[in-house]
């Protein structure tokens, strides 16, 4: 009888063991491959948030207001569309059918659906790899306004408001400084050329909705990326008629945390306290370009920001003296 028992405890503690372990193998599957999916949006995210931040620089007399409606067009590289699903870097999870690899769309990626599947304790599940935004670009609006301080430095607030782009959604706020440094400058004093630092902060929300993922313990239908960004530029800039043609070359260091949502607390949980370790931070380096053509007081701007994303923002501005 004892043995019995002794047998029977055994079987239920080496089933738990094994399911444990199909579990741990099946998250961190998942969290590799939510990262690959996610970060190229990420990054997106921010090189949009990066762009945008005057339409031209010369500088405001104090209290001076411009307020802009922009929109922004970043556009898609083909490398950022798709990520390698490659069976040796998994531990349980694995391509449907007989490949050992498969190229999966990311969230900035097209519609084709990836089937994947694994096993928890002996139980095979699939799921549909999240599908991509279908676009080339992605496309947003926003409001800004700045108001001139003291000592030619300006104040810039934007926000954008909560927009849906597929089953994706986008939301960000951000705020700036910029600076003109001509007046500290004696051989600048009297240029025709305005020189000064622009610096930044924005915060940012990407949410993704996909089809249910049932992976047996519970569910995922959605990838969140709250993120923040710093940015700073040294900025130059010429009027030339009713034309202002304006360059920058800057960075911005931006952090990213990631969550997942869906049903089954146990699955959320061991996902999320995963993808904690996963928060990344990236800086990266970029270049502005932009023309601005005033019209008495209102203005039309084209800036082109590009580094390992091209965004183009297009803004109609008006300002009040």
């Amino acid at each position: 009888m004892h043995k019995f028992l002794f047998a029977v405890c055994l079987g239920f503690s080496l089933s738990a063991n094994a399911q444990f372990e199909d579990v741990n193998a099946v998250a961190e599957d998942l969290i590799f491959l939510t990262e690959k999916y996610i970060s190229p949006a990420a990054e997106a995210s921010a090189y949009q948030a990066s762009g945008g931040w005057f339409s031209n620089f010369t500088p405001k007399k104090l209290w001076d207001v411009e307020v802009s409606l922009q929109f922004n067009a970043l556009l898609i590289p083909k490398k950022a569309k798709t990520f390698l699903i490659d069976e040796a870097e998994l531990q349980n999870i694995s391509v449907q059918g007989s490949q050992t690899f498969a190229y999966s769309p990311t969230a900035l990626g097209g519609d084709n659906v990836q089937v994947l599947e694994g096993s928890i304790n002996g139980e095979v599940f699939e799921f549909d790899a999240p599908e991509g935004i279908n676009d080339s670009s992605v496309k947003h609006g926003q409001i800004q306004a700045a108001v001139g301080l003291w000592k030619q430095t300006n104040l810039i607030v934007r926000y954008a408001p909560n927009i849906k782009i597929n089953k994706t959604k986008y939301q960000s706020f951000g705020v700036g400084l910029s600076h003109h440094l001509n007046q500290w400058i004696n051989p600048l004093k009297n240029s025709s050329y305005n020189f000064g630092v622009l610096v930044n902060y924005s915060n940012y929300k990407v949410n993704d909705d996909f089809n249910e993922a049932d992976l047996i313990l519970g569910t995922i239908n959605s990838i969140a990326v709250s993120g923040t960004s710093f940015g700073g530029s040294f900025v130059a800039s010429k009027s030339i008629k009713q034309f202002d043609f304006s360059t920058a070359i800057g960075f911005m260091s931006s952090k990213f945390e990631y969550s997942v949502g869906g049903e089954g607390d146990l699955l959320l949980q061991i996902l999320n306290d995963s993808l904690e370790g996963l928060e990344a931070s990236k800086t990266n380096f970029k270049a502005d370009v932009n023309v601005n053509y005033r019209i008495k007081d209102f203005s039309i701007n084209t800036m082109l920001t590009f580094g390992d994303y091209t965004n183009l923002n297009f803004g109609i501005n008006y300002n009040i003296n």
